[in-house]
């Protein structure tokens, strides 16, 4: 086994000891010789595409291969892209499909600290339940900053891993959904179906 691979494994095994997925915040220094592997594959909710590093899962994102290849680059344009499935985009897959599972996988993400606050607070969520604007900026301290909450939350690079899904208006309207308002009600239905078995199906 090589030693990205042995890295990833101990960092997989630690993370079955949190209660959530864990964010570990990505550096200026590691983004500077950033490799990024991804893989692209049809789910239950269409086509995805995850992409990770040797420390985390980095991104995850629904819809064709080739648009979001340039978010990605967006995201990380120092980062150099390799095609190729891993086994922690397999578990991500597995995890997205079956929300009621308890893995729990590490989250390797830039962003600044007030976005890392919010993403943070994102993971407490449980499943099956959602959160207002207002309330998730009053649990990270900050009750006066409802509508930049709101940015961070659309600024979540992995889809349903880190649940930004299930934040909503007050009055428990939807509100937006970087992925589309069909799909963020799609993922909370799926979440509140008991033991959801939901298949994922490889890229053809």
């Amino acid at each position: 086994m090589n030693t990205s691979k042995q890295k990833q494994r101990s960092l997989q095994e630690k993370d079955a000891m949190q209660p959530t997925n864990r964010i570990i915040p990505m550096t200026p220094a590691e983004e500077k010789e950033l490799v990024i592997g991804y893989t692209h594959c049809n789910s239950p909710y269409g086509g995805l595409l995850i992409a990770s590093t040797t420390q985390g899962i980095c991104f995850v994102g629904f819809g064709e291969e080739l648009p979001l290849l340039g978010e990605l680059r967006k995201r990380y344009p120092r980062a150099k892209l390799t095609a190729g499935e891993e086994p922690l985009h397999r578990q991500a897959l597995a995890l997205i499909g079956t929300p009621h599972k308890q893995d729990r996988l590490p989250l390797h993400v830039k962003g600044t600290p007030f976005q890392l606050a919010v993403w943070q607070e994102l993971l407490q969520i449980p499943c099956t339940e959602t959160i207002s604007y207002g309330n998730l900026a009053q649990r990270i301290g900050r009750p006066d900053a409802a509508r930049a909450v709101g940015s961070a939350v659309g600024r979540n690079p992995v889809a349903c891993l880190i649940p930004c899904h299930r934040v909503l208006h007050s009055d428990s309207s939807l509100g937006g959904y970087h992925w589309g308002s069909e799909l963020k009600v799609q993922l909370l239905r799926a979440e509140k179906a008991p033991f959801n078995q939901k298949t994922i199906h490889p890229t053809r």
